[in-house]
Parts: C-alpha cells; sequence; structure tokens
C-alpha cells in the first residue's frame, strides 16, 4: 500500500511534464506561423517601397518638373540678365 503512495507524485509529475510539452509544442508552431506571416508581410511593404521609389523617381525626373512648371504655371527658364551672380 505504501508504494502506491509513491507512484502518485510520480504520475502527477509524468503528467504535468507531459502536459508541459504539449503546451510548448503549440507555442512553437504558432510563433513559427507568426513569423511566417509577419515574414510575407515584410516582403509585401518591401515591394511596396521599391514600387514607390521607382515611381518617386519617375515623377521626379527634372525634364518632367521642367514641363510641369511651364505647364502648369507658366514658368520659363531665367534669361542671362535674371541670373544674379554672388
Amino acid at each position: 500500500m505504501n508504494t502506491r503512495l509513491l507512484y502518485i507524485p510520480l504520475f502527477l509529475s509524468m503528467s504535468v511534464l507531459a502536459a508541459s510539452q504539449v503546451w510548448l509544442s503549440h507555442l512553437r508552431l504558432e510563433t513559427s506561423q507568426r513569423a511566417s506571416l509577419l515574414q510575407q508581410e515584410i516582403t509585401k511593404q518591401q515591394d511596396k517601397i521599391q514600387a514607390l521609389g521607382l515611381e518617386y523617381a519617375s515623377l521626379s525626373r527634372p525634364n518632367r518638373l521642367r514641363q510641369l512648371a511651364h505647364r502648369e504655371l507658366g514658368m520659363q527658364a531665367p534669361r542671362p540678365m535674371q541670373v544674379l551672380q554672388p
């Protein structure tokens, strides 16, 4: 009878360890999935950044800005008399 009482703490300890192992496996899987989703989001945002960089380069071309200044604002290139020398 006395030896049966020794098995109870052992059984409880093993049960706690097994439950902990299952819980840790679940956390590991969940963390891995979150990391994968975050990596996908990072890649998506990097693609957007690259696309915006290309768009910015296209929109800020000097020739395009010169045409917009002339067409939209009526600006002209300065004449030699309008340029001040330091």
